[in-house]
């Protein structure tokens, strides 16, 4: 009996792989069935996409399992139909991860596989990441949308967009107005909104973009989640001007992950990282500016740093010359660095050197001001 399970359950899946994929002979109910019933929506992507093609057959089989051997094509689509509508809930929960990091249902999968496999706290706590970071980005696009350099601003017409300094008078009422401020919030981050076109001179992209990311033992709950919802809203505006990415991870030891534009994979390993212990800020600098060089000596100059932590109380006047120094090798690279100082503020070189320094407190990390202070090291 069980070998007989066994067996079924065998040739049962190279039916159902051939009738997903295309690959392999469809001589079966089964495999008619399941390539019958694809949906539309995915056609290609289960033809193209080995992981997609995994869930998508894992998921058939389970369905067919479920059920004796279909004796008519008619039974055969009915159960195959139950199985597309789970791959269906599948695919909206893939595409519902990668809210916030970019991309399309392709780059999905293999992300979704990845978070499969954490821990349900590991998992809610990257979908919190991914939300909230979807909201900066939003708010950093918008904030972009009207910065020039040098040259005056005019209005030159009217256009749609997400930048609310930028919206004309009647959606600044609906954004007033309680019964209507929902909809007008949903329209503004869908930047479906009026505003003023306007126009002017804006400055040349720069190059890649390191992000030093404290993961000491005091940034575990709610400064980790905004700390990496913002380093990915950094990452994927950085993306979208063709810039690559390293995230600096750092407590008193480090770890460093490059992300090129694009790889979204490399994207949520990074986000789920965090190693504890306690806060080596120096580090952290000598770090990014190694990486900073070796970018350089590819070609890839004009970087930037910014740093995210809450170890305001580690700048102790001991290790003022090791920060000077460290600060001293950015500013021979010609790298800005962006200081972003969670609860305990920073002070000295940190601070004083930094080409934009922002302190957030707890209220302030409920909102996506922080990110948007130092929009400019990722953006024109």
């Amino acid at each position: 009996m069980l070998r007989d399970v066994g067996e079924r359950s065998g040739v049962l899946g190279e039916q159902v792989w051939a009738g997903v994929t295309g690959h392999g002979h469809l001589d079966s109910l089964s495999g008619h069935a399941v390539s019958d019933t694809i949906p539309q929506e995915y056609a290609v992507l289960v033809s193209t996409d080995d992981i997609a093609a995994s869930f998508a057959a894992a998921t058939l089989l389970r369905a067919f399992a479920r059920h004796p051997e279909p004796p008519t094509p008619r039974e055969a689509r009915l159960i195959a139909h139950e199985g597309w509508a789970e791959f269906r809930k599948l695919a909206d929960q893939a595409g519902h991860q990668l809210h916030g990091r970019g991309g399309d249902l392709s780059d999905a999968w293999p992300v979704f596989k990845q978070v499969q496999d954490l821990s349900l706290h590991k998992q809610r706590q990257l979908q919190e990441i991914a939300m909230l970071a979807g909201r900066m980005l939003a708010a950093l696009k918008g904030a972009q949308e009207k910065r020039v350099i040098d040259v005056p601003e005019q209005v030159v017409g009217v256009t749609t967009g997400g930048d609310v300094q930028a919206l004309l008078p009647p959606e600044y009422a609906m954004l007033a107005l309680p019964q209507t401020r929902m909809e007008a919030t949903r329209r503004l981050l869908g930047r479906e909104t009026q505003q003023y076109q306007r126009s002017g001179t804006e400055k040349m992209a720069r190059g890649p973009l390191a992000i030093l990311v404290d993961e000491s033992g005091s940034m575990e709950g709610d400064r980790n989640t905004w700390a990496k919802a913002a380093a990915t809203a950094l990452t994927r505006l950085a993306w979208e001007h063709k810039r690559d990415v390293v995230w600096v991870h750092f407590s008193t030891a480090t770890r460093v992950s490059v992300l090129k534009p694009g790889d979204h994979v490399a994207l949520a390993k990074a986000q789920t990282s965090f190693l504890d212990g306690g806060t080596d800020i120096g580090a952290a600098l000598d770090v990014g500016a190694d990486e900073i060089k070796a970018l350089a000596k590819r070609g890839q100059k004009g970087a930037d740093a910014v740093l995210i932590s809450d170890g305001g109380n580690e700048l102790s006047s001991r290790n003022t010359a090791r920060l000077d120094a460290s600060l001293d090798a950015l500013d021979a690279l010609n790298a800005r660095l962006f200081s972003v100082a969670i609860s305990v503020p920073f002070r000295g070189a940190i601070k004083d050197r930094a080409a934009r320094y922002v302190h957030l407190s707890a209220a302030d990390m409920r909102s996506t001001d922080g990110a948007v202070a130092v929009g400019a090291a990722a953006g024109k």
